[in-house]
């Protein structure tokens, strides 16, 4: 077959996937909202929470010990050297930090919701290798459309058996967060 051809049944099978809903999945409160990469896209996740009316803890360096007083855990990912070293860390630190509130979210039964609010802003080799171990350890990722464009996230999903959803904008996160914790209202 062609590369053309190859291209066209990759294509295919991405949109093929099925999105499923925030309906399918519901998460409970009280949640953490750390960072994967200490970008400012974090803080846009908390704004994001705080306008859905979440009972939440914010913490962009959030340790282990933090799960104890919550009941799911949301990981903003994309990485900012600037971040970084504002923080006086790393990647390699970072990623290390991120593994163990991933590992003790699982001992702890906790949900983790991945969410990449960046755009292609927040993709390249600093940001996926956060991309990827948030994504690939969710149970469920919201990612802002555009993303995810090459279908990054869609195949981690696909292949992890995870639920992702994709929000049109930024803005449209906020009313994915109300359906996912069950604040959403009948208007």
């Amino acid at each position: 077959m062609s590369t053309r051809i190859y291209s066209l049944i990759f294509v295919f099978y991405l949109f093929s996937v099925p999105v499923l809903h925030s309906q399918e999945f519901q998460a409970e409160q009280p949640v953490l909202i750390t960072s994967a990469g200490q970008s400012s896209d974090v803080l846009m996740g908390k704004i994001l929470a705080g306008k859905a009316k979440l009972d939440f803890l914010f913490d962009k360096q959030a340790q282990t010990a933090q799960l104890d007083s919550v009941k799911s855990i949301i990981i903003v990912s994309g990485g900012s050297v600037k971040g970084m070293g504002a923080a006086g860390i790393d990647k390699d630190q970072e990623y290390e930090r991120v593994k163990s509130i991933i590992a003790a979210a699982k001992k702890n039964k906790q949900p983790v919701i991945g969410m990449h609010l960046g755009g292609k802003s927040r993709r390249g080799s600093l940001s996926d290798q956060f991309n990827r171990l948030v994504a690939e350890n969710s149970n469920y990722i919201i990612v802002v459309k555009e993303g995810d464009e090459d279908g990054f996230f869609t195949k981690i999903a696909k292949t992890n058996k995870i639920i992702c959803e994709h929000a049109e904008n930024i803005v449209s996160v906020q009313q994915s967060l109300e359906k996912l914790y069950g604040l959403a209202t009948d208007e």
